[in-house]
């Protein structure tokens, strides 16, 4: 005898459901694989036709600027003693790799790119990374630039804050790795940049804030003149000291953490007295030169 009730059946799965999700998910796949495809030849296209040819950079074909000085022989000793710089269009004197100190590299390498010598013109976790962060925030920011990038866009003058720029500066640094050195790199950089005050190079830097030669900078003192060149209005030294010491202090900081430099070392390099010093390499009232040539960076040649 029937109950009335009706039995509960147990439920069943469509059979049609699974092979049409499946065509949808194969459809979605099938549209992300072939845009993939034609943004990859369009990107192919661009590179070949835009990029390429503009990649290649010949480090002579830069003119560097550079000044001449001015010698004399010193009648009881001589010797050569430099007169006066004549600057050509910027302040600039060429200073060898092997006659830079290391801490001046460290400094910059430690401050600037920390993986300078693990990579090959670009660092791919910083540009990745700061490509994110510009979509994320939509800034005209990039950031991430490796030393050789940095060297490439002050050698072109090339600043402009656009996607176009950074992908031909990324693929220059990566062709420019190819053809120099890392020591090369790092002495064309180190001359290169600006240090504020008219200090083209570190040369000029060296002269223009502690009247000395470039070799015979301490820890201290590259820290500090490395810590110019991010901000050369905002850490200058001579304008704002206790900010060229906080931002000496933090590089010091990056080359102890990196073990650029000893414990020791960091510790006597926080606690030096910076002496601020401009040199004076030329001289109103000359007495009488009985033998003077003019020595450009590149050449020595007497004038008569």
């Amino acid at each position: 005898m029937s109950s009335g009730r009706k039995e509960n059946k147990p439920y069943q799965k469509n059979p049609r459901t699974g092979p049409f999700v499946a065509r949808i998910l194969g459809s979605l796949l099938l549209i992300l694989l072939t845009t993939t495809a034609i943004l990859g030849c369009f990107a192919a296209i661009y590179i070949k036709n835009c990029i390429k040819p503009n990649v290649s950079l010949n480090l002579n074909d830069f003119f560097k600027n550079l000044n001449s000085e001015i010698y004399y022989t010193d009648p009881d000793t001589g010797q050569p003693v430099k007169l006066q710089n004549l600057n050509g269009e910027e302040n600039r004197v060429w200073v060898q790799y092997k006659n830079m100190p290391k801490a001046l590299e460290y400094a910059a390498i430690s401050i600037e790119d920390k993986r300078f010598y693990d990579h090959h013109g670009v660092d791919w976790y910083r540009t990745i990374g700061a490509f994110f962060n510009m979509f994320m925030d939509a800034k005209d920011n990039f950031g991430g630039s490796t030393i050789t990038q940095q060297l490439i866009k002050n050698l072109t003058n090339e600043n402009q804050v656009t996607v176009q720029r950074k992908i031909l500066e990324i693929f220059r640094a990566l062709e420019f790795e190819k053809k120099y050195t890392k020591q090369e790199i790092m002495e064309w950089y180190l001359n290169y940049i600006y240090f504020g005050e008219g200090s083209n190079g570190i040369n000029s830097a060296a002269e223009t804030y502690f009247a000395k030669p470039v070799s015979e900078l301490s820890i201290a003192e590259c820290a500090s003149l490395i810590g110019i060149t991010n901000n050369p209005s905002k850490y200058d030294p001579y304008i704002n000291p206790s900010g060229n010491k906080e931002r000496q202090e933090l590089i010091l900081k990056e080359m102890y953490g990196q073990n650029y430099i000893t414990k020791q070392q960091y510790d006597e390099a926080v606690s030096e007295q910076l002496v601020l010093k401009r040199s004076e390499v030329s001289r109103k009232n000359n007495p009488f030169i009985p033998i003077m040539w003019i020595r450009s960076s590149a050449t020595l040649f007497p004038t008569l």
